[in-house]
């Protein structure tokens, strides 16, 4: 779901020209899937996640914030000083993982510190659904794991700030620079959003489904709203995840629960979640009012602060991702030596994203600032998803319906 793919394109080293090349075919970390099936056996190759080491140590740089019991590790690049904890990976480091990022060096963006949550609050932990329905309810993660059917989608979430340094040169906005790694890849397993919130019997009126974490901001909760019929499109994908890569949510990543909504900026799912509100408006939540947002050209940074009228229309909400994508190899201030030894081609790689359940249908590479452009292949594999129902983690894949 809102998988990115991976691109590669060959040059020449005597004229650094592009080569008609075929389709690539390489899967990169894989597994077999067996489904069970007695009268025929079908195994189908998967990428599963590389190896993952889950940090156990709290930095020394956290260890006198509020963050100072979660363990992280140290590779992730802060962008926002010491705390709050927003960081990307170096981009070679998240390249080389494959497809399936481990949860260590997935992004990171947090508004401020990230709730404690003991392991014996964990069966009890309570998500309240209220608002415009039949019967307000509140569901423990217990509930959730035992009364819903479980499913597993590999799903990208990327924040909406992704490479925000490069636009900020051009043009300064007011939010920090992400590089190119604000943009990460998992197996999320959980219910189907849906399927909870039907449990509360939204009313005919409800329009909006409203969220909120646990995290206790200077402006409240954070919180935010996306269209109820979105949730209800089981096409869409839109899940409670539980499980990342197969472990249990770490602190930074929503533990014990949290909302994943693909194709969409990582602003609109939820970490900590607490409470769901079905409305037949969007959320006024201050982070939902206040951030994630798109003005018109025209105003200024200066002018937003003047007047909320530019914040207070939703038009300029940002939902679906826009197409993006991002060179990998050759890697920021790569030297590539040319002489005898030099192979013949090199391999130029990447990735490349879009939103709104649209796939990517062609990366174009150009290697004389925009005169020429030639065809790169695409890779992708989260089609390999769409051939088997088996469980992983404990969930259903369930992709064959799913168009991105």
């Amino acid at each position: 779901m809102s998988a990115a793919v991976t691109y590669t394109k060959g040059a020449t080293r005597e004229e650094m020209a592009f080569p008609p090349t075929p389709p690539r075919s390489d899967k990169g970390e894989s597994d077999s899937v067996h489904s069970g099936n007695d009268e025929e056996e079908d195994v189908v190759d998967i990428p599963l996640p590389p190896p993952s080491t889950t940090p156990t140590k709290v930095l020394d740089i956290d260890a006198k914030t509020p963050d100072f019991h979660v363990p992280r590790d140290p590779r992730m690049v802060r962008l926002t000083g010491v705390h709050p904890f927003n960081v990307e990976a170096p981009l070679s480091t998240l390249f080389d993982q494959g497809f399936i990022t481990p949860p260590e060096l997935f992004y990171v963006r947090n508004h401020g510190a990230v709730p404690e949550v003991l392991d014996e609050e964990i069966p009890d932990w309570e998500i309240s659904i209220e608002g415009l329905v039949e019967t307000p309810i509140t569901i423990t993660f217990k509930q959730i794991l035992e009364e819903f059917e479980q499913v597993t989608l590999p799903i990208t979430l990327v924040c909406a700030g992704n490479r925000r340094k490069e636009q900020n040169q051009v043009r300064k906005s007011q939010g920090f620079s992400w590089g190119a790694a604000g943009v990460s890849t998992s197996l999320f397993t959980g219910p189907m959003l849906a399927d909870v919130i039907k449990k509360a019997k939204p009313l005919k009126k409800a329009r909006y489904l409203c969220m909120e974490g646990a995290d206790q901001l200077p402006n409240g909760n954070y919180g935010t709203s996306v269209k109820l019929s979105w949730v209800l499109s089981r096409e869409r994908g839109i899940m409670l995840a539980h499980k990342q890569n197969g472990v249990p949510l770490t602190p930074d990543h929503g533990r014990p629960i949290r909302v994943v909504i693909p194709c969409m900026i990582g602003g609109r799912s939820v970490k900590w979640l607490k409470r769901i509100i079905l409305s037949d408006k969007p959320s006024d939540n201050w982070y939902h009012q206040y951030d994630n947002r798109v003005l018109p050209t025209m105003v200024t940074p200066e002018m937003s602060k003047l007047d909320d009228k530019w914040w207070n229309d939703e038009r300029y909400a940002i939902y679906d991702l826009s197409v993006n994508s991002a060179i990998a190899q050759p890697a920021h201030d790569e030297t590539l030596a040319l002489g005898e030894r030099t192979p013949t081609f090199y391999n130029f790689k990447g990735y490349a994203y879009s939103g709104g359940m649209r796939r990517v249908t062609r990366v174009e590479i150009s290697l004389d600032k925009g005169k020429t452009w030639e065809l790169a292949s695409i890779n992708y594999p989260e089609d390999l998803y769409r051939e088997t129902e088996r469980k992983l983690y404990g969930g259903r894949i369930d992709m064959a319906s799913k168009d991105a």
